[in-house]
């Protein structure tokens, strides 16, 4: 069945806070009505995205120049499944306001279930099954505290520590502690665990580099689908992907962590993420990673699950449709829209800039491609 696609990038805070009536703060509502249009390049022909106001004009030049087939939703939700950026109660109530009817959306228990798998401790439980599993050793799963003075403990136990809400993400909900910095962080700390009743903790790593190994649930059965290498601000604040061949960006990260590690991690996942996940959840996957600096162990194999669409997926579908097979360059948000030059042949898009969203949004989405 065709699917009417609603990005939803305010999905990961609605699931904290566990509302069907959630109202996000304006940063997130204006970067979901900036990148509505977003779905135009993960889509399939046939398909549709939610948006209101879309510049005809330059949705039709941007479907002929592409070979596109994804138009508007048309308010007719009878030919569609509904498909957001991730599920929350949140997500379905603005389903349910576009009139696809209860039948056609998860009930309250799958919701849940969700929501408990997308908690921080379900990555904590994938990197000790990993741990498990794995001939080489991994960095510690992270653990989860629920009281003032075990985070006092973790600090003095590992002298800095990186402390995470158990929904957030993008960089959100953390604070990285050092001994000397304690005390004046924990009122922000008692704030964390008295939100959300407790926080995971890991040690502060010296990151090489981020990325993700991405990966379809369907039924129960998980598969590879490829890897994302992305760059972050401070304390990891989504900055922008990696355009490449995945041959190229399995390489950048194979010679940080190595190849052996590489493969083993990739090859482990898919029966550790069947495991936990089973049939509750159908769609992309993302497992963010790092190549850390220690000597013990190369890799950070599960920072982040995200039962949910992903940057790094859309950069997935992106590169392997609309890109020069051998470019690269890179995918970002940015404030300000920079005036097209792409170079665009057989429906991809050889070098330049490219802006994927319509004009008229307070953020773009943009591609570089060199």
């Amino acid at each position: 069945m065709r699917k009417a696609h609603l990005f939803f990038p305010e999905n990961d805070l609605a699931l904290a806070r566990d509302l069907a009536r959630y109202t996000a703060p304006p940063a997130a509502v204006r970067l979901r009505k900036a990148g509505a249009a977003l779905p135009l390049w993960y889509g399939a022909n046939g398909d549709c995205f939610v948006a209101q106001g879309v510049d005809a004009s330059w949705l039709d030049s941007v479907k002929g120049r592409f070979g596109m087939d994804i138009d508007v939703f048309d308010y007719r939700p009878e030919r569609y499944s509904p498909v957001p950026w991730g599920w929350s109660k949140a997500s379905r109530t603005y389903f349910e306001s576009l009139g696809f009817g209860r039948q056609s959306l998860p009930d309250d228990s799958r919701l849940e279930a969700l929501r408990t798998l997308s908690h921080r401790r379900t990555a904590s439980d994938i990197a000790r099954r990993l741990a498990a599993k794995l001939p080489f050793a991994v960095a510690p799963a992270a653990e989860e505290l629920f009281s003032e003075e075990e985070v006092r403990r973790f600090v003095k136990r590992r002298g800095r520590a990186v402390f995470k809400l158990p929904w957030s993400s993008s960089g959100r909900g953390i604070v990285s502690v050092e001994a000397s910095t304690l005390d004046a962080q924990l009122p922000m700390l008692r704030g964390m665990l008295r939100r959300q009743e407790s926080v995971t903790a890991e040690p502060r790593y010296d990151k090489k580099l981020d990325f993700a190994m991405l990966f379809t649930m369907d039924g129960g059965s998980c598969s590879f689908s490829g890897v994302s290498v992305f760059d972050t601000a401070a304390l990891g604040v989504y900055a922008g992907n990696r355009l490449a061949p995945q041959e190229l960006l399995e390489a950048e990260i194979c010679s940080m962590v190595g190849r052996e590690v590489f493969d083993g991690v990739r090859d482990a996942l898919p029966e550790v993420l069947s495991a936990i996940i089973g049939d509750v959840y159908n769609g992309p996957v993302g497992v963010d990673m790092m190549a850390v600096d220690n000597q013990d162990y190369a890799i950070a194999p599960a920072v982040e699950l995200n039962l949910r669409n992903t940057m790094g997926h859309v950069c997935l579908s992106l590169y392997d449709r609309y890109i020069e097979r051998g470019a690269v360059g890179r995918f970002a948000v940015e404030k300000t829209r920079r005036p097209d030059s792409a170079d665009v042949y057989g429906g991809r898009i050889r070098r330049g800039v490219f802006n994927l969203v319509p004009p008229g949004g307070d953020l773009t989405f943009c591609v570089e491609v060199r």
